[in-house]
């Protein structure tokens, strides 16, 4: 046999033994990575006045927590749920909006003030920093139009007609998928499993306000960071640092949670996810600062 078929006939081995345990794998890795979604129906089912308990037990993983506040006299919960709109590799995403633990309205996306700054040698845009007690993001979504059932059906429809158009229109060639698909999956399957455990962890919408330091570090652990605040209370940061940015899509893995206590030691307000400003976390690994 001469070197080039030998060569052919390695690589086809390869491709197989790919082919063969990327199938094999795919069901385990995909169940994980699915269970961060809801479909259109389950979510359409949840009405206003439902309990927030109630809700995140429905919707279960996909859920993140946003913020958790006091304004107006009211508490105030944000939740965001990553809903799957195809077969495809497609998603978006509503918040649900609680007032005194009661589902009030559904909302859109909270469009925050944007920064230029220089990367590698040219300039991108990031959310610019704001203050932990700066409620202006906090009163824009109370403030926020509510979506409709309707609005959210066709947006579903949009997105489904969308992905169908582009079906099949990848950049990476199949087989070549398939080679590198085993090392992928391994990761992934071991990243998805991690970063549940951590997400369920570091859920802001187990602290309620008016919870003790003591409580919070008995759910959290020690903080990796404190601060005072201009009005001289204490921030504290709770997290973990460990890398999942080679195996977890960034947009699902887990938060950071900034719990604002009182001059009591008591919860005065939490934010995670996309209420948690990056800058109050000097240490926060270069991997998880977003655009």
């Amino acid at each position: 046999m001469t070197r080039k078929w030998l060569v052919i006939v390695l690589c086809g081995f390869f491709i197989c033994c790919g082919i063969s345990y990327a199938e094999g794998d795919k069901t385990d890795t995909t169940t994980l990575r699915q269970r961060q979604f809801v479909d259109e129906n389950v979510f359409l089912s949840i009405t206003n006045g439902s309990s927030l308990g109630d809700v995140t037990s429905k919707l279960g993983p996909a859920v993140r927590h946003q913020f958790t506040t006091i304004e107006d006299g009211n508490t105030w919960t944000l939740i965001k749920c990553f809903l799957h709109t195809s077969e495809e590799e497609s998603y978006s995403f509503y918040q649900l909006l609680f007032r005194d633990g009661l589902l009030v309205k559904m909302i859109g996306w909270i469009k925050k003030e944007r920064e230029e700054y220089v990367y590698n040698g040219t300039t991108a845009t990031h959310a610019k920093p704001w203050e932990i007690e700066d409620g202006k993001y906090v009163k824009m979504a109370i403030e926020a139009p509510a979506v409709t059932p309707d609005q959210i059906r066709k947006m579903f429809k949009d997105a489904q007609e969308t992905m169908q158009r582009y079906k099949d229109e990848g950049n990476i060639p199949r087989w070549l998928g398939a080679l590198f698909a085993p090392a992928f999956r391994a990761k992934a399957k071991k990243g998805y499993l991690v970063n549940e455990k951590l997400r369920q962890k570091y859920d802001g919408c187990k602290v309620p306000i008016g919870m003790t330091s003591n409580e919070v570090e008995a759910l959290y652990g020690e903080p990796l960071h404190s601060f005072s605040t201009e009005k001289g209370n204490t921030a504290r940061i709770y997290g973990d640092n460990q890398y999942l940015g080679n195996s977890v899509d960034s947009f699902l893995i887990f938060s950071y949670v900034a719990v604002l206590f009182d001059s009591e030691n008591r919860v005065n307000a939490v934010y995670s996810d996309g209420f948690f400003c990056n800058d109050w976390y000097p240490r926060l690994p270069d991997w998880r600062r977003d655009g």
